[in-house]
């Protein structure tokens, strides 16, 4: 996926939390297959383990009615439907295109 036009988020600035809450999310999965949505999910719950181990953060591509944005931040939690992120604001799972995790621990198996 291309991320050079895309708007980079932070969790941890103001704005980039107002612009993430304004976001008016698609019904349904951004993913169409099921295959695709497994690997999503595996991706969430390592992102999740990583945070539980040191603070980890990880960039997502989201989407919503309008556009793609990337969130940099924590995942704290995550379920079937909505994964919690850092500062305790929630977004659905089916927005989440894409899990990015830093270079150095792309290889990292749990």
């Amino acid at each position: 996926m291309e991320n050079l036009n895309m708007t980079m988020l932070s969790i941890h600035s103001a704005n980039d939390v107002e612009i993430l809450a304004r976001m008016v999310f698609k019904a349904d999965d951004v993913l169409k297959t099921e295959r695709e949505k497994i690997k999503r999910h595996a991706s969430l719950l390592k992102a999740a383990v990583l945070d539980s181990l040191s603070n980890f953060e990880v960039v997502l591509t989201l989407e919503d009615k309008e556009s793609f944005k990337l969130l940099r931040s924590r995942i704290i939690a995550t379920g079937d439907d909505r994964v919690m992120l850092d500062k305790g604001l929630t977004i659905p799972v089916q927005c989440i295109k894409q899990i990015d995790f830093p270079q150095e621990l792309i290889d990292v198996k749990i």
